[in-house]
């Protein structure tokens, strides 16, 4: 498909959020005749930044700032003056690319061009904006799971609907955290104390694998996914993961040890959480980053989803620790 069929600009492309605003200056005015084109031209324009430089044949040849043109001398052909190295985008380019350039590009709006490269509009930082809220809002959507845009005003069966399929799913998979204390229940007998520490394991766990999720989501609409971005952003959460479980590690460890007198229960729950913790981060990175590299939609890797997985993992790490240790907890 094109950018343009029957007059009409494909959906959520540069196409459809140009506008005509603009003012285009020919290659052969001198510096005094373009001003005089500005003054004749700039009534109900707003956000005129940039003036684009044009041949007579419309195609897009330079661009040059409204600061420039009037410190500039007068007798110059605003040719010599302007700048030909010109950030544009085609009209078929997906809005999320062309957030993305916006911010790399550090411009306050950007030209559009045909196929011929001529200039047919413009883009403001400002109509980026909203692009950017819009996908902001499915990110949120696809960390709650509910999959389709639910307000204020959405019907309750419809919105119970709409959320009901995973959050059934991940009830069942919940069962399996159950199965594990069930598991451990002479371990959880023996030293009693070790149940007070769970639901902090579990919660924490689930946080850090959330608060990567976020990240992560966030991250794919901006940036181009490459297998050493990919790795970068592992690693730095691994980092990331690293000193927040050695923090928290520390401070629970002193926590346990100060409540119980027990220095191998502080040994037992700081290492558990930091070792939860880690993989907690690790797995809110990696889920969504497979799912994307696999052409799946990373709202797959919902809150919810990642959050259940963790308290899994967690329980498993928490109660395979204690029992290693269960002898000198007693």
């Amino acid at each position: 498909m094109t950018a343009m069929q029957n007059g009409v600009f494909k959906m959520e492309t540069t196409g459809t959020l140009m506008k005509k605003g603009y003012i285009a200056l020919q290659e052969t005015y001198t510096v005094e005749e373009a001003v005089s084109h500005l003054r004749g031209n700039v009534q109900g324009k707003t956000n005129i930044h940039y003036l684009y430089i044009v041949s007579p044949t419309n195609h897009l040849t330079g661009v040059l700032s409204i600061r420039e043109l009037l410190g500039a001398d007068g007798q110059k052909c605003v040719s010599d003056i302007m700048i030909k190295d010109i950030v544009s985008f085609p009209t078929d380019l997906d809005q999320e690319e062309a957030a993305q350039i916006f911010r790399d590009e550090d411009l306050v709006s950007i030209p559009v061009v045909n196929k011929s490269k001529q200039l047919i509009g413009i883009i403001h930082v400002e109509d980026i904006l909203d692009v950017v809220w819009q996908e902001a809002d499915e990110d949120i959507e696809k960390l709650l799971a509910s999959g389709k845009e639910i307000d204020f005003h959405t019907n309750p069966v419809v919105a119970a609907w709409r959320r009901l399929p995973w959050l059934v799913l991940l009830l069942f998979i919940g069962l399996i955290s159950g199965g594990i204390i069930e598991r451990f229940e002479e371990t959880l007998e023996a030293v009693v104390a070790l149940a007070f520490f769970m639901p902090m394991i579990a919660g924490m766990t689930g946080n850090t694998g959330t608060q990567s999720l976020a990240v992560v989501v966030r991250g794919l609409v901006s940036e181009n996914l490459t297998m050493k971005s990919a790795f970068r952003l592992l690693f730095r959460e691994f980092i990331v993961g690293i000193i927040i479980g050695i923090t928290c590690a520390i401070v629970i460890s002193i926590i346990a040890f100060i409540w119980r007198g027990s220095l191998v229960l502080g040994l037992v729950v700081g290492s558990s959480l930091l070792a939860t913790l880690i993989i907690g981060t690790l797995a809110g990175t990696i889920i969504p980053l497979l799912l994307y590299k696999f052409k799946a939609d990373p709202a797959i890797a919902s809150g919810p989803l990642i959050t259940t997985i963790n308290d899994i993992l967690s329980l498993l790490i928490y109660f395979g620790i204690a029992t290693m240790f269960i002898s000198k907890l007693m």
